[in-house]
């Protein structure tokens, strides 16, 4: 695990977390962070997907306002700052310094295809992703404000993955009803709605935490990147 720095389409050296895989080279993904920073919750899931046979690169999407933001969000003041944070981001921008890395990625081995998956804030960048930029794939655990992002009519995409807790407090079931309708419109844009569970489901450690859930996930995870 080390720091690297990646240069963006508009000259900023933009810092990544890189994690290769253990094992031997790895396929390539990109993974986006919450809004809480690169802490320690994204260092364990960086290691965690790299364990899985994946070369990880995870870009500090919060540099261009602040380096290094690390927050727990079992703190108040730390879950107001990171919800600053979000507001402060261009999402669009994001977008741009996500592709950047997944243009480094596939410098290093051109015949990988490059994928990406992220949480809460993150998941909505991945689904940007997917239908903004040239990524193989793209994973989405508990995307914000994806009603109003998916289209109502069949887009042209990377194939997305899309988790979804069934009682997500950022999630209306009106919004959630929205998601799936809009997905399913979609050539390939799976989504899976967990019972009972919460925002952050499958973060260890959260105050949602559900290990069964985050399990079951993590394995339809698996089957789609790999397939």
């Amino acid at each position: 695990m080390n720091t690297i720095e990646l240069l963006t389409d508009d000259g900023l050296h933009l810092p990544a977390l890189h994690v290769p895989c253990p094992t031997g080279p790895g396929r390539p993904l990109i993974l986006i962070q919450e809004i809480f920073g690169i802490n320690g919750a994204m260092r364990q899931a960086a290691q965690a997907w790299a364990a899985e046979g994946f070369e990880v690169l995870c870009p500090d999407l919060f540099a261009r306002q602040e380096r290094g933001v690390e927050l727990d969000p079992r703190l108040p003041a730390d879950f107001q700052r990171g919800v600053t944070l979000m507001q402060g981001l261009d999402q669009e921008r994001a977008v741009a310094d996500l592709d950047a890395a997944r243009q480094w990625l596939a410098r290093q081995d051109a015949q990988r295809p490059v994928c990406a998956l992220g949480y809460c804030l993150g998941g909505r960048l991945a689904v940007m992703m997917a239908l903004t930029t040239p990524i193989a794939a793209s994973v989405s655990y508990y995307g914000v404000g994806l009603e109003g992002l998916i289209p109502d009519t069949p887009v042209k995409s990377a194939p997305c993955l899309l988790h979804i807790a069934e009682n997500d407090a950022f999630v209306p079931a009106e919004a959630r009803d929205t998601i799936v309708r809009r997905a399913g419109l979609q050539q390939d844009m799976p989504v899976h709605i967990y019972a009972g569970c919460d925002h952050a489901f499958a973060r260890p450690d959260g105050e949602h935490f559900q290990a069964e859930a985050a399990e079951l996930a993590r394995q339809r995870t698996l089957a789609f990147l790999r397939a």
